[in-house]
C-alpha cells in the first residue's frame, strides 16, 4: 500500500468527526496531531502516535515553531486540515517546509468572499451583485435591488448570514454582522472585519463535492441542501445524489468546475455550494478549498458513490499520484446529514429522542456536538450545531421521509428556553 507508514500532520480538526483518523488508520498512515490547547488531549484516538497542543489564533507564531520544530525532529510527508479557519496557516506552514499544497494566495482568495466573487465574476462566471463594505454608512445612499444577503467577509458556518428584504433591515443586518465579526470571529480573522452584500439568490442550494488532479476537476457528488430563504440560514439538510434532470446536473457541474479552475485549486478538494435561480440558472454562493464539514463531505461521497474522498486528500498532501478518477462516482445508495435544528436558544439541557434513532436501521451515526450547560446564542451568531445524523437510504424518498420523522422525533430541550 502506497500510503503505509507515511507520517500525517493534521491540524486542529474536530474529534467529534472522526473520519480523517478512521480512514488514516485503515490506510497505514502514521499520524501527529495538533489539537486546541483549550481541549482535552484527545486520547481516545488510539491510531494517533503523537498528540501536540497548540494556540493557532491567540499565538500563531509560537504555534509555528512549535509545528516546525516538531517537523525538524520527526519530518512529515505532508499537513493537512479540513477545519476552514485554519486553512490559511497550514498552506503558509506547507509552503515553508516545502511540502504539497496549495498557496496561501489561493486559499486567502478562497476565504475571502469579496475576493471570491471578483475572481468568479472576472472569469465570466454567473456572479450576483456583490459589495464589500465596512459599516451602515457606505450604504446610504446605495441604490440596491431587494432582497439582499449580508454576511461576513470571512465567516463559515453561516455565522451572521442574514437577508435583509429593505434598507431598514439593510442597515440592522449589518450592525448584527459588525458584532459577529468582533465578537465570534474575531479570534478567527484578526483584522478581516469586512461585511459583504450580495444579492439574494430565491432558489434550491446544492453542495458539489470536487476532486482536482493538475486542473482536472472532477465532480464526485452533487447534495441537496435545502432551499432556505431567511432571514437566516441555519443549515439543515445534506442529501446526496440529488434527484436532478441530467441537463440540471450538467449544468451544475460545469459551473463548479468552472469556479475551482477560476479560483486556482488545480489539486486536491473543493466543497462547493451553489444555488439555482428561477430560471435554472447556477450561481455558486460559497468555495472552500477543503472536505466539507470537517470530513462529512467524505461521509457523503464514499457511502452514494464508493469514492474515498480521505484517500484521495491523503495522496494529494504526501505527494503521491492518486488513484486514476472517473467524472461520475457510481452511485450506491442515497445519504445524507440531518443537521439537528437549534430550535431556539438559551442553556442547552439535552437532546430528546437521539437515543431511540440509534436503533433505526438508516442510521449510521449520530454525532452529538453541544453539552449540557452551554449557552447557546440567537442567530446569527453561531453558537454551533447541537448534532448530526448520518443515514442511509434505498431511494431519496425514504431520506426525506425519515427526515420528516426526525423533524417531529428529534427535540433540543433548553433551560430558560427562548423560542428561535
Amino acid at each position: 500500500m502506497p500510503l503505509q507508514n507515511k507520517h500525517l500532520a493534521v491540524v486542529l480538526q474536530n474529534t467529534y468527526l472522526p473520519f480523517i483518523f478512521e480512514e488514516a488508520e485503515a490506510l497505514g498512515i502514521k499520524m501527529t496531531f495538533f489539537y486546541n490547547q483549550e481541549e482535552a488531549e484527545p486520547t481516545h484516538l488510539k491510531h494517533v502516535q503523537k498528540f501536540i497542543p497548540i494556540d493557532l489564533f491567540q499565538a500563531p507564531e509560537k504555534a509555528l515553531e512549535v509545528i516546525k520544530t516538531e517537523h525538524n525532529q520527526n519530518s512529515f510527508d505532508g499537513i493537512m486540515t479540513i477545519y476552514e479557519p485554519a486553512l490559511e496557516f497550514v498552506a503558509q506552514l506547507a509552503k515553508e517546509l516545502n511540502l504539497p499544497g496549495l498557496s496561501p494566495f489561493v486559499i486567502s482568495n478562497c476565504r475571502n468572499k469579496q475576493m471570491m466573487r471578483k475572481i468568479l465574476k472576472d472569469s465570466n462566471l454567473n456572479t450576483p451583485y456583490f459589495k464589500e463594505i465596512k459599516n451602515e454608512e457606505e450604504v446610504k445612499d446605495l441604490l440596491l435591488t431587494y432582497p439582499v444577503v449580508i454576511k461576513p467577509s470571512n465567516g463559515f458556518a453561516s455565522q451572521g448570514v442574514s437577508r435583509a428584504n429593505n434598507k431598514e433591515e439593510l442597515i440592522d443586518s449589518i450592525e448584527k454582522v459588525r458584532r459577529v465579526n468582533e465578537e465570534d470571529l474575531g479570534k478567527f480573522t484578526k483584522n478581516k472585519t469586512g461585511i459583504v452584500i450580495e444579492q439574494f439568490i430565491d432558489g434550491p442550494e446544492f453542495a458539489i463535492e470536487t476532486f482536482s488532479v493538475e486542473d482536472k476537476v472532477y465532480v464526485l457528488s452533487i447534495g441537496y441542501k435545502g432551499n432556505s430563504k431567511g432571514p437566516f440560514f441555519e443549515e439543515g439538510v445534506y442529501i446526496a445524489p440529488a434527484p436532478l434532470e441530467e441537463n440540471v446536473l450538467e449544468s451544475i457541474s460545469q459551473e463548479a468546475a468552472r469556479a475551482a479552475t477560476a479560483l486556482g485549486i488545480e489539486n486536491g478538494p473543493a466543497h462547493i455550494e451553489l444555488r439555482l435561480d428561477p430560471a435554472g440558472k447556477p450561481y455558486v454562493i460559497e468555495i472552500g478549498a477543503r472536505i466539507g464539514g470537517s470530513g462529512i463531505s467524505h461521509y457523503i461521497v464514499k457511502e452514494s458513490t464508493g469514492i474515498n474522498y480521505m484517500e484521495l486528500v491523503f495522496y494529494y498532501v504526501l505527494g503521491l499520484k492518486p488513484p486514476a478518477l472517473k467524472d461520475k462516482g457510481q452511485q450506491k445508495k442515497v445519504v445524507g446529514n440531518y443537521i439537528i435544528p437549534v430550535q431556539g436558544h438559551g442553556i442547552f439541557k439535552e437532546i430528546q429522542g437521539v437515543e431511540d434513532v440509534h436503533r433505526d436501521s438508516e442510521v449510521k451515526r449520530v454525532i452529538q456536538f453541544i453539552t449540557k450547560g452551554t449557552e447557546i446564542f440567537p442567530y446569527p451568531h453561531f453558537s454551533g450545531y447541537p448534532g448530526f445524523i448520518l443515514t442511509t437510504h434505498d431511494s431519496y424518498s425514504d431520506c426525506e421521509q425519515y427526515y420528516r420523522y426526525l423533524d417531529y422525533k428529534i427535540k433540543v430541550v433548553y433551560d430558560n428556553k427562548v423560542n428561535a
